[in-house]
């Protein structure tokens, strides 16, 4: 009988201080955000938001009004909360942020600073932190949002997707969530990038749904190289090579495609199926680091353009020594160049000497971006070709000889 009292008890207290579901939120009040866009303004900031039509979307057919699948909302604030506020004289539903995919910054914006930008996105609760950072390379944020895209029905999963694809087969752009930006940004050892993203045609026939009814669209988006950011600001871009270059330095290449010259004239191609790069530094007498890049690169010929006999083991091996010796003077020199045009950490170099020489790096943490343009980085790369594909000697010899 007590045990039953005292369970009771324990019931009608757990209803007392249980809350339920008080904060619940229901589909049909909510305007759900799968991509911001944010763009410099002469009264703050010009927000737009582009919202899932959920309507439209949950219909095989198009919707009963044949309307699009998103929506995109503008609105100008003196702060990125105040333009968002004031998007809800327009939209019939509240905003929500906790599915944003995507959040595109205007190049303006970012070669002025983009910390107080990202003070409200990363304060904001609603947010998460594993969306995609992008800019809008030589335009505005809000004309890539409007752009109708092909293959997704919702323009913020296309450029989701395609951030993944091509960060993992080409190697010239990268995925870059708001929490490795901060990290980056916060870090006295280390300059942040963010891919580039633009127009590839007219900005107003991409806003049409008769855009994506063509064989070749008019208008496309098109990943642009890599932001290079020192600081909060944008200094400058870089384009496929450079991008790739730093990719490689950090360690963050799956897969990419290249090319060697032969002796005779013509070219060999390859793919490169597995690259791990190590950072080292190592102190001279006077205490000056001095950096190192080791790169174990796996790779296999996909084309072979050129009169060379793969057959012979000592051909193999002159291919992978003709890669190493591209590779380490390609990157030598993208890193030189970074070095000397925008002074900015974005191969994260000061880091690797914090690391292992912390007292050392105390002398060099306050002027960091100073001393990073005169130290000297050694690259070293070992290549090992692994397949050379299901024929044996190229195909226009093979046909020479009949």
């Amino acid at each position: 009988m007590l045990g039953r009292t005292i369970l009771s008890v324990l019931l009608m207290t757990s209803l007392i201080i249980t809350s339920g579901c008080w904060s619940r939120k229901e589909l049909n009040e909510l305007a759900v955000v799968m991509a911001l866009g944010i763009d410099t303004h002469k009264d703050g900031y010009a927000v737009s938001a582009q919202v899932l039509n959920s309507s439209e979307l949950a219909t095989k057919s198009g919707g009963s009004i044949g309307s699009l699948p998103v929506v995109t909302y503008k609105s100008v604030g003196k702060t990125v909360p105040d333009a968002l506020q004031r998007m809800l004289s327009m939209a019939p539903r509240m905003l929500y942020l906790s599915h944003v995919r995507v959040l595109v910054l205007g190049e303006d914006l970012a070669r002025q600073g983009v910390s107080d930008v990202l003070d409200y996105i990363s304060r904001n609760h609603q947010l998460r932190t594993d969306f995609f950072m992008l800019i809008a390379k030589n335009g505005n944020a809000s004309e890539i949002l409007e752009v109708v895209t092909p293959f997704e029905y919702i323009p913020a999963n296309s450029l989701y997707s395609s951030i993944l694809i091509s960060e993992k087969k080409w190697a010239a752009t990268g995925k870059v969530t708001l929490q490795q930006f901060v990290t980056e940004l916060k870090q006295s050892g280390s300059d942040p990038i963010l891919s580039g993203v633009q127009l590839n045609g007219s900005s107003a026939e991409g806003q049409s749904v008769e855009n994506v009814k063509k064989i070749s669209p008019s208008t496309l988006l098109q990943h642009a190289g890599l932001g290079v950011f020192k600081g909060d600001r944008l200094v400058g871009w870089l384009g496929e090579p450079p991008s790739k270059t730093v990719n490689y330095v950090l360690n963050r290449v799956e897969s990419t495609v290249g090319y060697v010259s032969c002796p005779s004239g013509g070219i060999v191609g390859f793919t490169v199926n597995r690259a791990d790069t190590s950072l080292d530094v190592m102190l001279s007498a006077e205490n000056i680091p001095r950096f190192s890049v080791k790169m174990e690169i796996e790779a296999d010929i996909n084309s072979v353009q050129c009169p060379i006999d793969i057959y012979q083991p000592s051909a193999i091996e002159a291919l992978e020594r003709s890669i190493e010796d591209k590779y380490n003077d390609n990157i030598e020199k993208h890193v030189k160049d970074v070095q000397q045009r925008y002074g900015a950490d974005i191969f994260a170099l000061g880091e690797v000497l914090h690391r292992k020489y912390p007292q050392i790096w105390k002398t060099y943490r306050s002027h960091w971006g100073e001393s990073f343009q005169s130290m000297s980085i050694d690259v070293h790369s070992h290549v090992a070709i692994r397949r050379i594909g299901s024929i044996i000697q190229p195909l226009n010899q093979e046909v020479d000889e009949k």
